[in-house]
């Protein structure tokens, strides 16, 4: 199971809703949404129950969390660790459309 989307799934659980969760991930609606539903596919239940006020995890949205999330918030404080404090080093990730970064990101960020 991809962690990517299990960290998308704890947060719509965490969050309540897919709207809120898109916005903690800095992910669209719709990204959001076919995460979800890959997981859904995977696990051969819904994990949530959609409805007008947001998403009501089911008996198993509620197992997956309870037994996923405290990995995954172990995973995330060791990735925001800096673990070569001493460097000074930082990495940044980026990722895009090749043309935007070319162009525009990366000539702002070596001024």
């Amino acid at each position: 199971m991809d962690l990517a989307l299990l960290r998308t799934f704890v947060t719509v659980h965490r969050a309540g809703s897919f709207t809120r969760a898109a916005a903690l991930l800095g992910l669209s609606h719709p990204a959001v949404t076919s995460q979800i539903r890959t997981l859904e596919r995977q696990l051969g239940r819904p994990p949530f129950l959609r409805r007008a006020r947001g998403a009501t995890p089911t008996t198993i949205g509620d197992e997956l969390a309870h037994r996923a999330a405290p990995h995954l918030d172990a995973l995330v404080e060791i990735a925001e660790t800096d673990l070569d404090e001493e460097s000074g080093v930082r990495t940044l990730h980026l990722a895009g459309p090749p043309e935007f970064l070319s162009l525009r990101v990366l000539p702002a960020l070596t001024r």
